[in-house]
């Protein structure tokens, strides 16, 4: 932000000093340490009996949109009749991204049908604060306790946490477990892309979570190694 003050400042003659722009002035970055919620873990979501609880049955319907259409919050929370559109016998999302103004068309899974179904293809009224609070709620009836280890820096510090991993699940963890199950399932990152509107496989990559060990035997199946 400081970087594009000062670049604009320059343009507009308030200054002239340009040190800014030198190798050395950069943005400090680490990386963070985001999770992404399995099939299985999906599964026990969606099949959780919440009938008792309806803010806790829509926040859990809200969300699981957003894992299986990779959106962020701000499209997947406003998916209206008008999105859904049928094409060559499949139904489809079809839609402008908020943010990027990026048209996104994205196959409706039959889950996400069911759910949009049951609310005649206009999902209810939600913000992101209390979906956040809600799904961590719903990840742990499910079940989603495992231990997750956590790096935090702080200044000079690495710290290492171990959390349960209900207490990490948020609105946008549902983006990252859509993009990182669409990659697992080997589909290319050019048609990821296409769904999450994301510019270059760099950015992409950036979302995508897997393990040395979920890497090593998604390697194991091609055929270099046969």
């Amino acid at each position: 932000c400081l970087k594009a003050i000062l670049s604009k400042a320059l343009d507009d003659g308030i200054h002239n000093n340009d040190t800014f722009k030198k190798t050395a002035f950069k943005t400090l970055r680490c990386d963070v340490d985001n999770i992404y919620l399995t099939e299985n873990e999906l599964k026990a979501i969606y099949e959780l009996d919440l009938s008792s609880k309806p803010h806790l049955d829509v926040a859990r319907d809200i969300f699981l949109c957003g894992c299986y259409t990779a959106l962020r919050f701000s499209d997947y929370k406003r998916i209206k009749p008008e999105h859904i559109v049928s094409m060559d016998d499949g139904l489809f999302i079809d839609m402008i991204t908020k943010k990027t103004k990026y048209r996104v068309i994205i196959p409706v899974k039959p889950l996400v049908k069911n759910i949009l179904e049951k609310y005649n293809n206009l999902l209810p009224k939600s913000y992101e604060q209390k979906i956040n609070k809600y799904i961590k709620e719903i990840g742990r009836l499910a079940g989603i306790d495992d231990k997750v280890e956590v790096k935090t820096i702080r200044g000079a510090n690495t710290i290492i946490e171990y959390i349960q991993k209900y207490k990490l699940i948020m609105t946008h963890t549902a983006r990252r477990t859509g993009a990182t199950l669409l990659y697992k399932a080997g589909v290319d990152t050019l048609s990821i892309m296409k769904i999450t509107g994301h510019k270059t496989e760099k950015s992409l990559l950036k979302y995508i979570k897997i393990s040395e060990e979920e890497n090593a035997i998604k390697l194991m199946n091609n055929s270099f190694f046969q």
